[in-house]
């Protein structure tokens, strides 16, 4: 099962690794066109990686409360053009445009030289104080999975991460890397909330036998200071690298060639029995109703 789902995966074609660049900003709440130019300024700083990714909301900048003007972008924007047409693919979070309702926390994966975009939108907008996310975002739906240089990613942004079932789920999906964009602030015990973040990006790299991506901005917006502390896991659940607390750029090369065989020699994921779960959600009257269309979970 693993070795034909590795197949489907990369298309009978093995790459050996991905190399991956963070970008830890610092966007400032609505001025769009300057975390742009910011992030490609940090962006030219890198060298030759196959996938380079920013922050949640990382065009927007973060902002508190459902009255605060997001500056709200379509997925055809423009601006985005200029981010998308490079040589690498590139992750972008940002407050999307959907043309009605309320806008949603949007995080594209683009890959210019296979002229594709993914979009993934945050299933669990934060519902209390001080982010109140519920009162300014559209929940997502649909949990995606995308083929960036050969490995299969999944975007699991900021409080998806703390519902377990979405990184399971997408490592079930074939999720090789899960890229983690968050907007995280000290909050009233800045240790404690790291400590936290850690355990849940240790446990899911180590369980899930995946490659886990966090990546936090950094500065402040509205009082809040937001940590950083970007890094990369590998699936033994070390970290590869890591930022500190203010803008930088981070490298790591990922292992695709270890990382298939370790699912293929110690086959966890495999084991999972679906019919348990969907049983279990059935008796506990919390069946999920189908639902048709491509390539999602």
């Amino acid at each position: 099962m693993v070795d034909g789902q590795q197949t489907e995966v990369t298309g009978g074609e093995r790459p050996p690794v991905l190399t991956v660049g963070l970008l830890q900003t610092a966007p400032v709440f609505g001025e769009v066109d300057s975390n742009i130019a910011r992030i490609i300024d940090l962006r030219d700083r890198l060298g030759n990686v196959d996938l380079v990714l920013t922050p949640e909301l990382a065009l927007n900048g973060y902002g508190f409360g459902p009255g605060a003007d997001l500056q709200a972008l379509t997925a055809d924007d423009p601006r985005l053009d200029s981010l998308v047409s490079v040589p690498a693919a590139i992750g972008i979070g940002f407050a999307e445009n959907a043309g009605r309702g309320l806008p949603r926390n949007t995080y594209m994966l683009a890959d210019s030289s296979a002229r594709t975009r993914d979009f993934q939108h945050k299933i669990h907008p934060v519902s209390y104080s001080p982010w109140n996310e519920h009162l300014s975002f559209e929940a997502g739906i649909v949990l995606e999975t995308a083929v960036i240089r050969g490995a299969r990613c999944a975007t699991v942004i900021c409080n998806d991460m703390w519902h377990p079932v979405v990184p399971w789920l997408a490592a079930r999906a074939g999720a090789e890397v899960l890229i983690v964009p968050v907007a995280s602030i000290d909050g009233t015990n800045p240790d404690q909330i790291q400590r936290t973040w850690q355990v849940i990006l240790e446990h899911t790299a180590l369980l899930l036998q995946c490659y886990v991506v966090f990546i936090n901005r950094c500065g402040t917006d509205g009082g809040a200071r937001f940590w950083g502390g970007s890094r990369i896991l590998g699936p033994d659940g070390n970290t590869l690298a890591n930022a500190g607390d203010s803008e930088t750029i981070l490298e790591a090369t990922l292992d695709l060639a270890a990382l298939r065989k370790l699912r293929a020699d110690t086959p966890i994921l495999a084991e999972a029995r679906n019919s348990f779960v969907i049983d279990t959600l059935t008796r506990a009257g919390l069946a999920p109703e189908p639902r048709g269309g491509g390539r999602h979970v």
